[in-house]
């Protein structure tokens, strides 16, 4: 029995691809703003028993090709076909079935599907709309300090180059498996038809993707295009059992295909229509993780895990020539109330915590990143005191809280109540004298170093201004 689908939203038409035999129709209501037939479009996505349809002028008006066609949520593979007459559909209808049809593709395929014009007839294609730039087909792994700009890097040089709907993002935590990543098979309800030839709702058990077969999916689709999977914190989760026998993809051939195949039926079926396939990373994706510094791992990666990533770390900076315009205003922005920048702060804080005997070994993965705080949490005493106060207490210097705080014997609550109801600076109210005296003698070499600079500017300016005009320069005889 012939299946009829009712395209009425993106979950609908997910199922409508996913069959390869299918008679498409809009339900009346959703097309009476195309004023269209209400029985126009039965004939538009009509499998026909042949594909061979020839008219008397010889152009083909047959659409019967296999393409991988996304929805909202993964990538699904179907066949649509259509014999694109040029007769009427209806006398109260001012155009034939072509016509018709560019109205439903622009109304429910316009992000996906054209109508193109050729020599020989018109075609449908996949629109090719994507291209932003390009990065490298590789893996990436960014690792530094909390706070100190990976996802920043990742947002400037790889996610701001590639579409949106061709980049897939994961957060890895304790609980993640290998099933949420790849995918799992788990009970849906589908409509089905009995043996009378009704539909009803039956549970079915179907492969569900995961974030590293959608992004496959979308590789293999977009072909001619650079895909991107970005996975934050990827130490917070088990990440070797996560990624099991799809580590082996990791080794990459120059070109970015991976050099061996692993074999999973449901990946390979759900991505090349062929469960038999050997699945490969293919040269347009590029995998890009992120992770703090390794004192703080929830769990450790090996070395045959490791190197099979390109390791670039991110330096905590809050100084230097190579800091951005928004770096350098967040660094020199003061905290609430204070005299202290965040910059002379965070920097002021990490060298205490490097030097202090604090009870455990490394402290990078301790330390204050350059972005740690937000802007806003510098605008608002209570959030940073929330924030970053309560960060050292907990945790930085939680071995040695007399090395940072003046006032310890009554804990944290007091030293959050003294910060925010300081008459003066609060930092002085909570920081130990040295500590704050050490802030200060910062901030006094900040200052005295900016009218230098700006003296040293104004006299650049005028010998660049002499260089490029001669003729003002004074003469011997002057």
């Amino acid at each position: 029995m012939e299946r009829i689908y009712s395209i009425d939203s993106f979950e609908r038409l997910r199922e409508i691809l996913k069959a390869n035999t299918a008679t498409v129709k809009v339900l009346t209501e959703k097309i009476s703003h195309l004023n269209l037939p209400a029985n126009a479009l039965s004939i538009l996505f009509n499998l026909p028993v042949s594909a061979n349809y020839n008219n008397t002028d010889g152009k083909k008006r047959v659409y019967d090709k296999i393409y991988n066609i996304p929805t909202v949520d993964a990538v699904y593979q179907g066949k649509l076909s259509s014999e694109w007459r040029d007769n009427t559909l209806s006398k109260k209808f001012s155009g034939n079935n072509l016509t018709a049809l560019i109205k439903v593709i622009n109304a429910y395929y316009s992000d996906f599907l054209e109508i193109v014009k050729k020599d020989d007839g018109y075609y449908m294609d996949i629109k090719n709309k994507f291209s932003k730039g390009s990065i490298p087909s590789t893996n990436v792994l960014l690792y530094g300090v909390p706070g100190c700009g990976k996802s920043y890097y990742v947002e400037q040089n790889y996610e701001n180059k590639v579409n949106d709907i061709l980049t897939i993002r994961v957060v890895f935590h304790p609980d993640y498996t290998y099933s949420d990543f790849v995918g799992q098979i788990m009970p849906v309800l589908e409509k089905v038809e009995n043996k009378d030839g009704i539909e009803e709702e039956k549970l079915q058990y179907k492969f569900i993707p995961g974030p590293f077969t959608r992004i496959l999916q979308l590789a293999e689709t977009y072909k001619d295009q650079q895909c991107l999977l970005i996975i934050e914190e990827l130490n917070r989760g088990n990440a070797p059992a996560i990624f099991g026998e799809i580590f082996q993809l990791l080794d990459r051939n120059d070109d970015g295909t991976s050099r061996y195949g692993i074999y999973n039926s449901d990946i390979a079926e759900r991505v090349y229509g062929d469960k038999n396939k050997s699945i490969k990373l293919p040269p347009n994706l590029t995998i890009v993780a992120t992770m703090n510094t390794s004192d703080q791992n929830v769990f450790t990666m090996d070395t045959a895990f490791q190197r099979r990533w390109q390791m670039k770390h991110i330096p905590n900076r809050f100084t230097g020539e190579s800091l951005d315009e928004k770096t350098i205003n967040h660094v020199a922005k003061h905290l609430p109330n204070s005299k202290i920048s965040w910059g002379v702060f965070a920097q002021t804080v990490n060298k205490k915590m490097h030097t202090a005997n604090l009870g455990f070994g490394g402290t990078d993965d301790k330390s204050l990143g350059v972005y740690f705080a937000t802007d806003n949490d510098l605008d608002d005493a209570k959030r940073f005191a929330e924030k970053v106060l309560k960060y050292l207490w907990d945790d930085a210097f939680k071995l040695g809280r007399q090395a940072l705080f003046s006032n310890c014997s009554e804990g944290l609550s007091s030293v959050i109540e003294a910060y925010e109801d300081a008459e003066g600076d609060p930092l002085k109210a909570v920081l130990v004298p040295e500590v704050y005296d050490e802030m200060q003698k910062r901030m006094a070499k900040l200052a005295a170093e900016q009218p230098q600079a700006a003296e040293e500017e104004p006299a650049e300016a005028a010998e660049d201004a002499v260089a490029d005009n001669p003729a003002q320069e004074p003469t011997d005889e002057e």
